[in-house]
């Protein structure tokens, strides 16, 4: 049963192996699979406070736990503050203007009575007959015949005058907010007003008594209306005097207590929060995963557009999302930290590292990105440390984690030694203290919070750089990257091979130092790596451990092993100590790098002198016996360790090395490299080349200056140089050094 379970598993896990093998060779895939999980993993780590457990709670009911804050948040009460804006609006009476309209068909109606009259005054006949044809029109048909006899007896200039003064009256009464109708209620009384005024006036009493009818018969609706412009202008100023009741929030503060019984305002907090109503919850998530969308886009951008070469290495960019998930991990769990009380507890987020991140980034992938890196991660730690960035706390945050990053990167640019490693995180401990202090200044932070902030700031430097040194080999092991660190430790002498190689092969080892030399000063030339260069020419000759005395510059005898073996034999133990040192190289696990250069040193070159020799004995000989495996070189940095290789070897064996011949041999062992197709698969372009054989012949003219022949001196009869032959003690040489007998004249003028 058990053998049956063992195959089982066996074979799913056959199965899934062969389908990560199928990945493997669909690059794209893979990218897009763990580019999908990296989204995943950054929204849930930055929504997750967001997704706490729901209560089940009413208002009027008793909580049944202590209730604290997830994070900082400013809540607003914002069903109260529309009930106030309300209120506020209502508190404003309505302003009232005059109806304009109504009032011009008033003054309308008005002419046209006294029209009616003067033109009837006018007409020829009886009193009564022009009584009885008034009556046939309002207001006429109220009045009494002899108030309307009156009116047709009086000129049309008194009439005009009675017209205006009544006129007048009923305008001025109508118009005036305090006496005119603002609704139906009001027009019995602005008609009563009316007459009163009426009464009151000078007019005669048949006048008095035509604009009393024509007030009741004809004032039947408001005279006012409702200003709504100047109304809303009033309401608008009501309402920005009403203050908005805000709650404020930090990080694991208490909202209720157990027991304690459930308000509306608490009801509305556990709302904001989600814990009761999840709807909000949902949204937020959705708009924190919608801007890590718009972070991973801003850095896969800019890779696409500017760094093409690292987002072709599918495990640079996968290194680049699990440091960024890793500090994120981190900061969850931070920020749950209680560290006595909500002023303190919102500065936990002083603590994520996000400065490791960025200098690994910064040491392992490329300074450019990480400083990307640290814009990004900055962003997701205020959003990490307030999701829904309604409080000060997430930015302040943010910009500390911003420049603390900027920092740290800037610290590792120039990375020489490990314990520039230790003096970074000593800048961002000091970056993290500017930045705390700047905030503490701006905001009114009391001294005890302030000095806590500047603790928590230290304390994240220094992590930050313990935890760069200790996890930067974990990532150049599990992907494969060699760093500049590891690098300058494989340059140190002590290492077993390179001790080795001193020991039992003297004249490969000084060979390597000063290929090394020179392969430098090239990489510099051409902005290649320069490190890389120099401890890869430190090991490209390993391989010749295995036979030192079949190369040349290890051969301190007159007796030479090639003078006895065939010229082939002679080739094939010439172009084994490739494999022979790549073999080596896997052995001691040197990373994959130097195992290239060491493979691509010698190109599929020919080894020349065992050819030519081979060919005085058979004419017949095939090349293909006398080349090296290869292959040619890829980068830049394995090609300037081929050409440094063959340029110093061949210059050793000039026997006059002035600066004019040792310029003319260099600039043709490049161009017969060139021709020979060596640097056809390197991205050297014809000026890196010309700026090479420069560099190069820089470093070999002060290898290979001239020297100053000393004079063979008199001895005296005891064997100790003559005085005479020294000279006056005490003097001093050409270089103003003071001579005596143990201070011997300077002749070295190199």
């Amino acid at each position: 049963m058990m053998v049956l379970k063992f195959r089982w598993v066996r074979k799913i896990w056959e199965g899934l192996s062969s389908r990560l093998d199928l990945l493997r060779h669909h690059t794209n895939w893979l990218r897009a699979i763990v580019g999908v999980m990296y989204f995943l993993l950054f929204a849930v780590l930055l929504s997750l406070g967001l997704f706490v457990s729901k209560l089940h709670l009413e208002v009027g009911e008793p909580s049944p736990q202590l209730i604290t804050a997830p994070w900082s948040k400013d809540i607003e009460d914002t069903e109260k503050y529309s009930k106030d804006l309300e209120a506020a609006a209502k508190a404003i009476q309505p302003v009232y203007k005059p109806n304009d309209e109504y009032l011009a068909e008033l003054t309308n109606d008005l002419g046209k009575a006294f029209n009616t009259l003067s033109t009837t005054a006018a007409t020829t006949g009886g009193t009564t007959e022009l009584v009885s044809k008034l009556k046939q029109t309002k207001p006429f048909t109220v009045l009494p015949d002899e108030v309307l006899a009156s009116l047709l007896k009086d000129s049309p200039d008194v009439l005009s005058a009675v017209k205006q003064i009544g006129g007048d009256i009923i305008l001025n009464d109508a118009r005036n907010v305090n006496s005119g109708a603002r609704t139906e209620v009001d027009v019995a009384s602005l008609r009563e007003k009316i007459v009163l005024d009426i009464h009151q006036s000078a007019l005669q009493d048949d006048a008095k008594a035509f604009f009393k009818a024509f007030v009741e018969q004809e004032v039947t609706q408001p005279t006012l209306i409702i200003d709504e412009q100047t109304t809303e202008k009033l309401r608008a100023a009501a309402r920005a005097l009403v203050k908005r009741d805000v709650l404020y929030f930090k990080t694991n503060q208490k909202i209720i207590g157990p027991g304690e019984i459930v308000d509306e305002k608490v009801f509305h907090v556990l709302v904001e929060y989600g814990l009761i109503n999840s709807l909000n919850t949902w949204k937020m998530a959705a708009g924190i995963a919608l801007m890590v969308l718009i972070g991973m886009g801003i850095i896969l951008a800019y890779l696409y557009q500017y760094k093409r070469d690292i987002l072709r290495l599918t495990n640079r960019s996968v290194l680049i999302g699990l440091t960024m998930i890793l500090v994120l991990a981190m900061g969850r769990g931070v920020i749950s930290l209680n560290l006595g009380g909500p002023e303190y507890n919102a500065l936990a987020g002083v603590l994520i590292p996000v400065a490791w991140a960025t200098m690994t980034v910064a040491i392992l992938v490329d300074v450019d990105v990480a400083l990307l890196v640290s814009v990004v991660l900055a962003f997701f730690v205020a959003v990490l440390v307030d999701p829904t960035l309604s409080t000060s706390t997430g930015l302040q945050t943010g910009l500390v984690a911003l420049f603390g990053g900027f920092v740290g990167v800037y610290s590792v640019s120039h990375l020489s030694q490990r314990s520039d490693l230790a003096r970074a995180g000593l800048f961002v401990s000091a970056m993290n203290v500017l930045m705390v202090s700047g905030i503490a200044l701006t905001t009114g932070m009391r001294l005890m919070v302030w000095v806590v902030g500047l603790i928590l700031g230290i304390v994240n430097g220094v992590a930050s750089s313990f935890l760069t040194v200790g996890a930067l080999h974990w990532f150049e092991s599990g992907f494969r990257i060699t760093s500049s660190v590891r690098l300058l430790e494989l340059s140190n002498p002590n290492r077993p091979l390179l001790k080795r190689l001193l020991m039992e092969a003297p004249g490969t080892y000084h060979h390597s130092i000063l290929v090394g030399n020179l392969a430098e000063a090239a990489a510099e030339a051409v902005h290649a790596d320069a490190t890389l260069v120099r401890v890869g020419s430190m090991y490209h000759d390993i391989g010749k451990l295995k036979r030192p005395y079949f190369f040349i510059e290890n051969q301190f005898t007159q007796d030479n092993p090639h003078d006895k073996i065939a010229p082939t034999l002679s080739s094939l133990i010439i172009t084994s100590h490739v494999k022979d040192g790549l073999e080596m190289a896997k052995d001691n696990k040197l990373p994959q790098q130097i195992q290239d250069i060491i493979a691509q040193h010698h190109g599929d070159g020919l080894v020349s002198f065992f050819y030519h020799k081979a060919l005085e004995e058979n004419d017949e000989i095939p090349e293909e016996a006398f080349h090296y495996e290869g292959p040619k070189p890829q980068t830049k940095e394995a090609a300037l360790v081929a050409l440094a290789d063959n340029v110093e070897a061949a210059v050793r064996s000039m026997k006059q090395p002035t600066p004019g011949r040792v310029e003319g041999f260099v600039r043709k062992i490049v161009k017969d490299k060139l021709n020979d197709g060596q640097l056809d698969q390197c991205d050297l372009t014809f000026q890196d080349l010309d700026r090479i054989a420069m560099a190069f012949v820089r470093v070999l003219t002060g290898i290979f200056h001239s020297r100053v022949e000393y004079p063979e001196l008199p001895v005296t009869g005891n064997g100790m140089l003559s005085k005479k032959s020294l000279g006056e003690t005490s003097q001093e040489n050409d270089e103003g050094v003071p001579q005596d007998d143990q201070n011997p004249p300077v002749t070295d003028k190199s």
